[in-house]
């Protein structure tokens, strides 16, 4: 009778599914998951995901510099041994650098897109 008390199940409360979202996932599918330079990249990128507003709340432009230039260094290295010592810094940038706007304007129709 005893063990029956503690034995008891009752239905756990119900509630609405919560959307969880992880950092990672805007990153979608990879082809290698589990290799040890990608699981070291999506690490980095996840890390590095608050830089932008933490940056907004403390000043130390040296520390930040210095600490920023070793972690790119070490990224241009793996990305070098990649691609045969032939990929660029130019090759990880998310985008071309432009012209300035001024520039742009100038020579552009402003309707255009």
């Amino acid at each position: 009778m005893l063990f029956d008390r503690f034995n008891r199940t009752t239905p756990a409360p119900t509630s609405a599914p919560v959307d969880v979202h992880r950092p990672c996932d805007e990153l979608g599918a990879i082809a290698t998951p589990f290799s040890p330079l990608v699981g070291e990249l999506l690490a980095l990128y996840c890390h590095t995901r608050p830089l932008g507003a933490l940056s907004q709340d403390e000043r130390c432009p040296q520390e930040y510099q210095l600490i920023a230039r070793s972690v790119i260094h070490h990224i241009i290295e793996g990305w070098q041994n990649q691609t045969g010592g032939r990929g660029t810094i130019e090759d990880l940038l998310l985008q071309p650098r432009r012209a300035p706007v001024r520039e742009q304007a100038a020579g552009s129709d402003i309707g255009s897109c």
